[in-house]
């Protein structure tokens, strides 16, 4: 335990202990208080002027300066009277003879009366004198919060300060050592030894278990709790400068000119510091001290139980033998022969070892011949280390740096392994602290087929945006003597009324990923097409514009680039204030766009400028019972292209006026179901739409695309996406919603069935030569949300022909989720011939630390199994491992079989590739899982 320096009252009671809280002759030596230090030993037989005083009366009076000098320590230093339940009751007047050699043999019994006096004190003073001590040191009254009832002058009192229910025989310093060893046994003072130690009781090292009603789901059955030392409520009297010292004792003992012994029960407390044991030992002169009997040292969120420990009051180490300690902040706990305790925030470990695992559990720890916890950096370094699984020496390494907490320090990461039959390999990362909002991290990959390869992802943050630079090169490959590499930039920036955003990834070539994969966060071209952005946006009080630059680089040489905007100028915004529940919209779209033209030919080469303008006129009428919202609109596009075919011209334009209007009504119920309160609503939606017929056939198609129709279609303007089509109908839509709600307030049942009435042809097609489409009604389309329960979750969108009912489009999306740990997904996706395919996965417990997580897809198209993975997990308060087996479709219609393993020590990372990676898209809950144990 350390004591810091500081410019007053420094160990003031540790100093009154010492010289004044004794039970031997000197302090009851005569009628006045005669003792004297005479070359360097107390005489308590020489007979001074002073007249009978307390010396409990002069400390406790004010204005008393007496004249103290102990030599090496601390100049004008302050004394401190403790609180007065620090002060027992004063003594009978005894004259004992004078004990000129000071032994402790000859010392008589003194027995303090059973009354406790409250009268007040007279004022006197002293006077003191002696060589070789504190120079200038004084005696001052201490806070009027701290001082009770004063005490009555009473000749020859047995001073007591600074320790608390203390007998006042007087026996020999070795007898009471061995009383009170013999009588210790409070569990923090238990000895505790690194060989053939007994298992200690959780509770000792601060570890409680979760109760039933915390409904705790993780593996972890407990969690250390540190209780707060020297802490001060709302309402309670200030805290004391910390550099003040309190010493409290059973029983006091002290030989003139040498050691001062405290037994039973000592404790010295420091500001946030504590040290309990059954035996101290102070030398006078030196400050040296000895805990003996079991030691517990603590300050709020660390406890250090050893042995015995020794330090010295008057510098900053403390060392502690045959030692247990806990962090509790991070879950750390370990034991070492020794620790030394130099400052506030530094351990010093001396054969010994560490682990995050719970009490009483080894299954993993790190075994070194010196451990550096350093609290203040979050950082741990142990040298000659070893790791040990299952009490087994796996692993020796020289040194180790590992972190103690989530701040961020440099050093190498944890390895990840993956085996394929397209060619193993091994990671190995290193991360870059560079700042605060600066890091780094190059990652080595040695691939059994393609070489060594290098990738790089430098991250910055500032104030106004977040920055990421992703780099990969492939640098030696014996089969290939290309350059082969991958860059990527990603950026989003917030400045005021400004933002801005940069999403860029090239490769050298286009089987880069297919060869190499990535663990970069860049975009890996999962639509065949590498994205290439950079925008820039203004948002005002009613408008907003943006900037737009836009490429791709495709990487399948079977599909058509698609086309590039340089660049999308966008301008749109609202009247500040609505007149009447009318306002006004519009929108202004500029776009130039171009393409690569190799290997095009016909209106595939086409480019050019395109201006898209949609003003419209707004009005909103809402009541409680229903609203109508009627809407008149123009879209407007103009071009002025290039390569036209034969016979079109290069400007073209076209003018559509759109007319709708929605209105709803909203009724509703109550009824009882089970004894329990609910709410149904009915909520009829009619919705009409006109948009005459305008010749679109010569315009381009540059990012056009007819949407999926579901029952949001039905109250939808334009059936097209992008802005080279505006769809011409004349159609009513009708919908029906109902909705069943709690009283809870909790949404149970949503269901909505629509269905739309055509009276004219649709002529409007992406592909001009496409027939217009002649159908007089739309497919019944149906969407419903179903939660019975917190559990349970269905979605369902599926639309029917309206005359056979025949499904045309089906999506069912089913999830059961109990807790994190217990969570099944299906899904089952159906499009008339183009798609059927169903999804199965699972996370589910086996035991209470193993688990078993997969899944399944499958495609009824084609008869194929498009991935199938399946994988075990073993979890413990303190590790964890997780394998995964996996065998995937590729794009080439060939199967990749992959065995992934992951083992992790809780607290120091982990070794291996996280099936997390591949499987958090596909496995419902994957993610959501991680994070709770992670976080439990």
């Amino acid at each position: 335990m350390q004591f810091n320096l500081h410019r007053s009252q420094k160990l003031s009671l540790a100093i009154i202990t010492a010289i004044l809280a004794s039970t031997q002759t000197f302090t009851a030596a005569g009628s006045s208080w005669d003792c004297l230090q005479v070359a360097g030993q107390w005489d308590c037989s020489a007979t001074s002027n002073t007249p009978e005083t307390d010396p409990l009366e002069a400390i406790t009076a004010s204005g008393i300066e007496p004249p103290l000098t102990l030599s090496n320590t601390v100049t004008n230093t302050q004394l401190v009277e403790p609180p007065t339940e620090l002060i027992t009751t004063p003594t009978k007047s005894v004259e004992p003879q004078p004990n000129p050699s000071n032994t402790v043999a000859k010392a008589p019994l003194v027995e303090p009366p059973k009354e406790q006096v409250t009268t007040a004190t007279s004022q006197v003073e002293p006077q003191l004198n002696s060589s070789n001590t504190v120079a200038n040191a004084q005696l001052v009254q201490p806070p009027a919060e701290l001082i009770a009832t004063p005490i009555p002058s009473i000749s020859n009192p047995r001073p007591e300060v600074a320790v608390s229910k203390a007998s006042t025989a007087t026996v020999p310093q070795d007898e009471i050592i061995n009383q009170t060893a013999a009588k210790k046994t409070a569990p923090s003072n238990r000895a505790i030894t690194l060989k053939d130690k007994p298992a200690p009781d959780p509770k000792d090292l601060d570890w409680y278990t979760y109760t039933q009603d915390e409904n705790h789901y993780g593996v972890c059955q407990g969690r250390y709790i540190s209780p707060t030392i020297g802490a001060f409520t709302e309402g309670e009297a200030e805290p004391l400068d910390l550099s003040t010292v309190f010493i409290t004792a059973d029983q006091s003992s002290t030989a003139l000119g040498q050691n001062s012994v405290l037994t039973g029960n000592v404790d010295i407390r420091q500001g946030t510091k504590s040290l309990n044991s059954p035996v101290v030992k102070l030398n006078q002169e030196t400050g040296a001290m000895d805990l003996e009997g079991g030691v517990t040292y603590r300050q709020t969120g660390l406890l250090i139980v050893a042995d015995n420990a020794k330090g010295n009051i008057n510098n900053d180490q403390t060392s502690l033998y045959n030692a247990q300690y806990v962090v509790h902040d991070i879950g750390l706990r370990g034991e070492a022969e020794a620790i030394i305790s130099q400052t506030t925030d530094i351990i010093d470990i001396q054969n010994g070892s560490l682990t995050f695992c719970p009490p009483n559990v080894e299954d993993w720890k790190i075994s070194a011949s010196n451990i550096n916890l350093d609290l203040a950096t979050g950082f741990g370094k142990a040298d000659d280390a070893k790791l040990v699984l299952m009490g087994q020496t796996v692993l020796y390494l020289p040194f180790l740096y590992f972190p103690l907490d989530d701040r961020r320090h440099s050093g190498f990461l944890y390895p990840s392994f993956k085996f394929a039959n397209d060619g193993n390999e091994v990671a190995i990362p290193y991360y870059f602290n560079i700042a605060t909002n600066m890091d780094d991290t190059l990652t080595t990959t040695v691939n059994s087929d393609n070489g060594i390869l290098l990738e790089n992802e430098l991250r910055y943050l500032d104030t106004n945006s977040v920055n990421k630079i992703s780099t990969g090169l492939n640098v030696i490959d014996d089969q290939d003597a290309r350059k082969r590499w991958v860059i990527g930039l990603n950026h989003k920036g917030n400045y005021s009324n400004f933002k801005t955003v940069i999403d860029y990834t090239k490769i050298s070539d286009d089987d880069y990923f297919d060869d190499f994969g990535s663990n970069l966060d860049v975009d890996e071209g999962d639509n065949n097409h590498l994205n290439q952005t950079a925008k820039i946006s203004y948002a005002g009080d009613n408008w907003n514009s943006s900037l737009l630059l836009q490429k791709y680089q495709t990487i399948d040489s079977d599909t058509t680039t698609p086309y590039q905007r340089l660049p999308e100028i966008r301008f749109s915004g609202i009247t500040p204030e609505p007149w009447d529940n009318i306002n006004i919209k519009y929108r202004t779209v500029f776009t130039r766009f171009d393409r690569d033209q190799t290997g095009l030919s016909d209106a595939e080469k086409v480019n050019g400028d395109r201006l898209i303008i949609q003003p419209s006129i707004n009005a909103s009428y809402r009541k409680a019972w229903g609203y109508i919202q009627p809407s008149v609109k123009l879209w407007h596009a103009s071009y002025n292209l290039n390569d036209q075919l034969d016979g079109v011209g290069s400007n073209q334009s076209v003018t559509v006026p759109i007319l709708e209007i929605d209105s709803g009504l909203y009724f509703d119920r109550d009824f009882s179901f089970q004894e329990k309160g609910y709410t149904q609503t009915l909520e009829p939606r009619l919705y009409g739409l006109y948009v005459p017929y305008s010749d679109q056939s010569e315009l381009p198609d540059f990012d056009t695309s007819e949407l999926t129709f579901n029952y949001n279609s039905l109250f939808r303007d334009n059936r097209f996406s992008g802005d080279d089509r505006f769809g011409d109908t004349k159609q009513i839509s009708l919908g029906l919603t109902t909705r069943v709600i709690s009283d809870q307030g909790r949404e149970l049942v949503t269901a909505s069935l629509g269905h739309a009435l055509y009276f004219a042809d649709r002529k409007v097609r992406v592909d001009s030569n496409a027939a217009p489409i002649d159908d007089d009604t739309s497919d019944l389309a149906t969407s419903i949300i179903w939660r019975p329960n917190t559990r349970v979750r269905a979605l369902i969108d599926a639309t029917f022909d309206a005359k056979t009912f025949d499904n045309s489009e089906f999506t069912l999306d089913l999830k059961y989720e109990e807790d994190p740990s217990h969570v099944i997904g299906f899904r089952h996706r159906f499009t008339r011939d183009i798609r059927e395919q169903t999804t199965l996965s699972y996370l589910w417990p086996i035991s209470n630390n193993w688990s078993g997580l997969g899944l399944v897809q499958y495609d009824w198209l084609s008869n194929k199994t498009i991935d199938v993975a399946g994988g075990l997990e073993y979890q413990s308060c303190c590790w964890l491992t997780r394998m995964v087996v996996r065998n995937e479709l590729d794009s080439n219609n060939s199967r990749d079989i992959s065995f992934a393993f992951q083992f992790v020590l809780k607290g120091l990372g982990g070794a291996g590739r996280s099936p997390n990676q591949d499987l958090r898209d596909k496995i419902k809950g994957y993610d959501k899982r991680e994070y709770y144990n992670a976080n439990n």
